[in-house]
C-alpha cells in the first residue's frame, strides 16, 4: 500500500513538475519575444563576400539595422554549396539573434545533390522570401534563331551537338535550362562554370552556344550584337530589357524555375519573433529607395508570409528533386 501511494505521490509530483517546466519554457519564450531585438542580429550569408547575394544581404540589413534600432551583422560562411553556412545556422541558438540567406540550394536543390547533411527541411523557421533574379535566355550570334520557338527547334535537329553554360551544377541557371530540357524533350552538352561571366566569355567567343544569364549580367551585353537574347523568365519584361519578351509572351507559359532567395531562423525561434522579423522585412521591400537598389541587381522582391513561404519552398523542393532525378544532376 506504501509503495502504491509513493508512486502515485511521485507521478503526481513529476506532472507537476513538468507541466512549470513547459511553463517556464513558455513564460522565457514570451519574455525573450517582448524583449526582441535587445542586441545586434547576426545574418550568415553561405556564399564569398562581393557576389550578389552578399550585396542584397547587406543592403536589407542595413535598413533592418534601422528599423529595429539594433546592427546587423552581415557574416559570409562560404562553402560546399551553401551547406557549410546552412549548417551553422541549424546549430545557433533559436533566440531570433541569427538568420542565414537561402537560396535555390538551401531550399530545394541541396536536399537531393548531397548524400548527407547535418539538417533537414524542419531544421529552420521559414522567415520570409526575400526576391527573385529573373533569367533571361540568349544564343551566340551565329545561332540562327530569333526567338524561343525556333531555338527549341533548332536544338532537337542538333541532336545533342548544343553545348549550354551555367554557374555550375546544381545552379538556379542549370536547374532552369534542365526544366527547359525536360520540358521540350532536348539533349543539350552541360558545360558547368565557376561563375555566371566565365560562361558569357565562351558564349561571345561561340565555345558554348546558349545560356540562361541573371539579368545584371545581361545589362552589360544588351548593345553587343554578339550575343541574341531570346526571352526573360519574369512576370513582365523589365525596365533594363524592354525589348526582351517574356517567356510567356515566346508561348511558353508556367515556366517559373529561377533563382530565388529567402531568410531562415533555426527551428524553434519564437514565432512571434518570426512574424515579426517576416514584417519588417516586407516594411524593407516595400522602400523604393531599397527597390530601385535591388533591382539595380537583377533581383525583384517577393512578399510571402513564413507559412507561404514554408508551403512554396516544400513545394518546389519536391519539382526539384523529380528534375535532378530525371535529368540525372550529380554533383559527385
Amino acid at each position: 500500500m506504501f509503495l502504491k501511494a509513493e508512486r502515485k505521490s511521485m507521478t503526481r509530483r513529476n506532472f507537476v513538475l513538468g507541466a512549470a517546466g513547459v511553463s517556464a519554457a513558455l513564460l522565457n519564450c514570451d519574455v525573450l519575444a517582448q524583449e526582441w531585438p535587445a542586441k545586434n542580429i547576426k545574418w550568415i550569408v553561405p556564399y564569398n563576400p562581393g557576389g550578389a547575394t552578399d550585396i542584397v544581404a547587406r543592403i536589407i540589413g542595413e535598413a533592418l539595422g534601422e528599423s529595429l534600432k539594433q546592427r546587423v551583422i552581415v557574416e559570409n560562411r562560404p562553402g560546399a554549396g551553401g551547406t557549410v553556412g546552412t549548417a551553422v545556422l541549424a546549430g545557433s541558438p533559436a533566440d531570433g539573434y541569427t538568420m542565414c540567406t537561402a537560396d535555390n540550394g538551401g531550399l530545394y536543390n541541396n536536399w537531393y545533390l548531397f548524400e548527407k547533411l547535418p539538417y533537414n527541411q524542419n531544421s529552420f523557421e521559414y522567415v520570409a522570401m526575400t526576391g527573385r533574379f529573373p533569367l533571361v535566355l540568349a544564343v551566340n550570334k551565329d545561332v540562327p534563331v530569333a526567338n524561343v520557338a525556333q531555338w527549341t527547334e533548332w536544338v532537337k535537329k542538333q541532336n545533342g551537338g548544343v553545348s549550354y553554360g551555367t554557374p555550375g551544377i546544381g545552379s538556379p541557371h542549370h536547374m532552369a535550362m534542365a526544366t527547359l530540357v525536360e520540358r521540350f524533350g532536348l539533349k543539350m552538352q552541360h558545360i558547368p562554370y565557376k561563375g555566371d561571366s566565365a560562361a558569357v566569355v565562351d558564349l561571345v567567343g561561340g565555345q558554348i552556344q546558349t545560356m540562361l544569364m541573371g539579368v545584371i549580367t545581361a545589362k552589360q551585353y544588351i548593345k553587343d550584337d554578339r550575343i541574341k537574347f531570346l526571352a526573360i523568365n519574369w512576370t513582365d519584361r523589365v525596365d533594363s530589357l524592354p525589348d526582351v519578351s517574356t517567356f510567356t509572351e515566346a508561348g511558353v507559359p508556367n515556366f517559373e524555375s529561377n533563382a530565388e532567395q529567402g531568410l531562415l531562423m533555426p527551428a524553434g525561434t519564437p514565432k512571434s519573433i518570426v512574424n515579426r522579423m517576416n514584417q519588417e522585412i516586407a516594411k524593407v521591400l516595400k522602400t523604393k529607395s531599397i527597390r530601385d537598389r535591388l533591382e539595380n541587381l537583377g533581383m525583384y522582391p517577393i512578399f510571402k508570409t513564413p507559412e507561404e513561404f514554408r508551403a512554396y519552398a516544400f513545394e518546389q523542393a519536391s519539382l526539384a528533386g523529380k528534375i535532378i532525378k530525371n535529368q540525372n544532376i550529380s554533383i559527385n
